[in-house]
């Protein structure tokens, strides 16, 4: 079965903040071994989630991975995200779409924000 990954990032107005996201997408891309990696906003840019899934599925992708990019468990993460992805398994049966949970706190989150205290030094 072809499965892909969808980075969700929240999304911002300035263009520039998507640069990270095209980053992370790469560095993603070169380390999971996936069939299929994209990107997907939920605010602000394009593709928002439902385009990105619409993307996905015209490639032959049959499980998704949704990985939304948010630090912690919002009304993104509870309300937003999940009535998105109940909508869009309505349109897609037979495609399985599961997404994660929060970055939450970890030890390795820790470490780079130990790395940039250290940065200032």
């Amino acid at each position: 079965m072809k499965t892909g990954i969808i980075l969700l990032s929240h999304g911002s107005r300035a263009p520039e903040a998507q640069i990270t996201v095209r980053k992370l997408l790469s560095l993603v891309r070169e380390g999971s071994g996936f069939d299929y990696v994209a990107g997907a906003s939920l605010q602000f840019n394009q593709p928002d989630l439902p385009a990105a899934l619409e993307l996905a599925f015209a490639s032959g992708v049959k499980k998704i991975i949704v990985v939304p990019l948010f630090l912690y468990m919002g009304l993104h993460m509870k309300k937003d995200i999940p009535e998105i992805i109940r909508a869009e398994r309505q349109k897609y049966p037979g495609v399985q779409i599961i997404m994660t949970g929060n970055i939450g706190a970890d030890r390795k989150l820790a470490e780079i924000l130990l790395k940039r205290i250290g940065e200032v030094d």
